[in-house]
């Protein structure tokens, strides 16, 4: 991890904005070398390869469709970018939709764009040392579009999110857009604006908004009140979404204290047992509610601790009890080819050495999307079932009400039993 030298970036906005409390958390744990991630790795690997790309138009973009930038990268095949030679794989699951996904977006923003800038290093304004990237500029006569690459396969991150209080744009991109604004600022004259992730590897590969320079002047007055709430004596502590990257989170009392209610519950889990309705009173149904409220929490803070104990470890840390082990990775097969062969030599039939199934319906989502159709409904149906599982409250899925079901079975029984006796 490197050390927090500055207060706030791009990928921290959210972060303090949230919680000012963490800044001051954060500084109680000692300097550690950034752990290199094959997922950090892959994404810069692929920002290295987009980047070439960018700087190839920087003029315009060819008119038309995207054919001529996918040519461009097929060429850079055997190319090495950062840690790792460009591979067709490496074409077909990021650059490619990438690539196409980019002009979807420059279409719905009416074209005509090309490049004002590619991996610009910018300065937020009036936060000395508050520094960020933004991947790549873009502007039309009409438009500035500033376009974030996001080449992980898990965790979608979006332009615009929902919480409680509504819609709000990704401060991340706020904050570099922000950037850009100081950086750059006669781009921005007599324009609109528009940010944009793209995903390439998630099921929706893109997310976009426009956005207003009142959003942005407010943006840089909630960042500026964050700061100074992060440095003031007793900042507020907040969890929430942004907790999921922070490294003080296996020490921050909003994240400890589940822990200490969980331990304060009367009834142990080798206590926990079956009950029905007519069983109790309804306390024991408000008993599991908190139960199960705690036990997520706690569930969620065993995943940080472990991930900071693995990080501390690797960086050369002692954690007494603890250690680092070689990690066991299922083995597969050599090349299919020679698998095949020897297999047959050995006496092997052709459908005990391969079998062919139909692929995953993510694979078939990117497939479609690609062609531009849509996949009919009728091909995928879920099995029926008679199973249920657990769903908070928010979850749109219809209630199963068992217990509504139990009075209605003791009253066909009884009715039952009613018409065998007359």
């Amino acid at each position: 991890m490197s050390r927090h030298s500055t207060i706030v970036g791009g990928s921290t906005a959210d972060r303090l904005l949230n919680c000012p409390g963490s800044f001051q958390l954060l500084q109680r744990i000692p300097e550690q070398a950034e752990m290199p991630s094959e997922y950090a790795d892959y994404g810069t690997a692929m920002h290295a390869v987009m980047d070439r790309l960018m700087s190839m138009y920087a003029d315009g973009f060819p008119p038309g469709n995207e054919d001529p930038l996918i040519f461009a990268a097929r060429d850079m095949l055997g190319d090495t970018f950062y840690d790792r030679v460009l591979e067709s794989h490496h074409l077909e699951d990021s650059i490619y939709p990438a690539i196409v996904t980019l002009y979807d977006l420059m279409r719905e923003y009416g074209g005509g764009f090309h490049v004002v800038a590619n991996e610009l290093k910018v300065k937020f304004p009036g936060i000395p040392g508050a520094f960020g990237t933004t991947d790549l500029l873009l502007a039309s006569k009409k438009f500035v579009l500033m376009v974030d690459w996001k080449f992980g396969a898990g965790v979608p991150v979006k332009a615009v999110y929902k919480d409680e209080h509504g819609e709000k744009v990704n401060p991340q991109l706020l904050f570099y857009f922000a950037g850009a604004m100081e950086e750059l600022p006669s781009m921005f004259n007599k324009k609109r604006y528009a940010v944009a992730v793209i995903q390439p590897r998630t099921a929706e590969r893109l997310t976009h908004t426009i956005i207003t320079r009142v959003e942005i002047d407010m943006f840089i007055e909630d960042m500026d009140l964050a700061i100074i709430a992060a440095l003031g004596k007793n900042p507020k502590l907040h969890a929430g979404e942004h907790c999921r990257w922070c490294p003080a989170r296996p020490f921050c009392p909003e994240h400890t204290g589940p822990l200490f209610e969980l331990a304060e519950l009367e009834i142990l889990p080798a206590q926990l047992q079956a009950s029905t309705a007519d069983s109790d009173d309804g306390s024991y149904g408000i008993f599991l509610a908190k139960a199960k409220a705690l036990a997520d929490q706690a569930a969620e803070y065993k995943k940080a601790v472990d991930a900071a104990v693995h990080s501390y470890l690797e960086n050369g840390g002692t954690v007494p009890g603890w250690k680092l082990k070689q990690m066991t990775k299922l083995r597969q097969w050599i090349d299919e080819d020679v698998v095949n062969n020897e297999l047959t030599r050995l006496g092997f039939g052709q459908d005990e050495i391969w079998q062919r199934k139909l692929q995953t319906f993510g694979v078939a989502e990117k497939a479609a999307k690609r062609l531009k159709v849509k996949i009919p409904e009728h091909l995928r149906v879920a099995p029926e079932t008679d199973e249920t599982t657990i769903a908070p409250e928010s979850d749109p899925a219809p209630r199963i009400d068992r217990a509504q079901a139990t009075l209605e079975f003791a009253a066909a029984l009884k009715q039952l039993r009613h018409e065998q006796g007359s």
